[in-house]
């Protein structure tokens, strides 16, 4: 295959160095003399008859390695257009993009932490009475960070803290404390779950006993349905005591039902708001439990809480 290596052929027709440095084309095929005689009546062509010719003399095998190397050469300019445009910049800016936004991503995760810290040690600080205007204040904060928080809900959780004595008995609670002061709500642990039967509900209140007599449970069990941004509905159809027998909802209502803003929410943090009729707000802090049936067993005893969230 003769032609100086490093010369380009007229439009359309391959660079005949460059082609028998990759050996498209074998030389016991292809004679050297008929291929440089069709290059040099090629190069003056300037007609449609000419090019025929100039096909019809050369070898079928001949025009599929130049259309291979033609094809070869596109693939080549592609790969330095590539190149250029790395060098340049202008080849990494979606690595840049991802990068910047994974950046984001993780100063956003650390801000929400450091504020949940905050959150978690003022309630340690001042376990009596934490000034409610720094609480209020950090979870606003954190509710800028979560544009839909009531997507964002389902777990295992514990209810950590309440801004009120006695709120979250009047809003979760199944009413038996009301039977006298011998009684309180001493826990309550929250879980909600969605899958294949839909978004399930289920809690377990601990109640205390003043005396000598052992924790009171009771479970509870129902769906929750979130709408809008941030509300949160849950239902809770079915309670019975750890005993099995069935219990009678606060007022003889048929269903508890539970309306609550979610505030923020993430897989260490669950804040909720309740408003009653008087314009009034509770606040609801909740945080995780890695084991729910364990806490309840703490609570109440194995032999109690076989039962609950099975």
């Amino acid at each position: 295959l003769a032609g100086t290596p490093g010369t380009m052929a007229s439009p359309g027709f391959c660079h005949h160095g460059w082609l028998g440095a990759t050996g498209f084309i074998s030389p016991s095929s292809v004679t050297r003399a008929p291929l440089r005689q069709a290059q040099a009546s090629a190069l003056p062509a300037s007609s449609p008859s000419a090019a025929r010719r100039w096909a019809a003399e050369v070898p079928q095998s001949a025009l599929a390695g130049c259309a291979l190397a033609l094809l070869a050469g596109r693939r080549r300019r592609a790969r330095q257009c590539s190149t250029v445009a790395s060098a340049t910049g202008y080849g990494d800016m979606d690595a840049k993009q991802a990068l910047m936004k994974k950046n984001k991503k993780k100063m956003k995760e650390a801000e929400t932490s450091m504020m949940e810290g905050a959150l978690l040690t003022l309630f340690k600080r001042m376990e009596d009475a934490p000034d409610i205007y720094k609480v209020r204040e950090i979870l606003m904060r954190l509710a800028k960070t979560t544009p839909r928080p009531n997507q964002n809900v389902s777990g295992d959780w514990i209810i950590f803290w309440a801004s009120r004595e006695g709120c979250v008995d009047k809003l979760f609670g199944t009413g038996m404390t009301d039977e006298g002061w011998w009684m309180q709500l001493q826990e309550y642990l929250l879980r909600l779950k969605s899958g294949k039967n839909g978004r399930i509900a289920e809690a377990a209140e601990i109640i205390r006993k003043v005396g000598p007599f052992p924790n009171q449970s009771n479970s509870l069990k129902g769906t929750y349905v979130p709408s809008g941004t941030n509300r949160l509905k849950i239902i809770f159809d079915e309670v019975k005591m750890d005993t099995g027998k069935e219990l009678e909802i606060r007022e003889g209502k048929e269903k508890l039902v539970i309306d609550v803003d979610v505030i923020y929410s993430s897989k260490t943090m669950l804040a909720l708001q309740w408003e009653d009729e008087n314009g009034e707000c509770d606040f609801y802090v909740l945080t995780p439990v890695e084991n729910i049936n364990q806490k309840v067993s703490d609570f109440v005893g194995t032999s109690r809480a076989r039962n609950f969230f099975n």
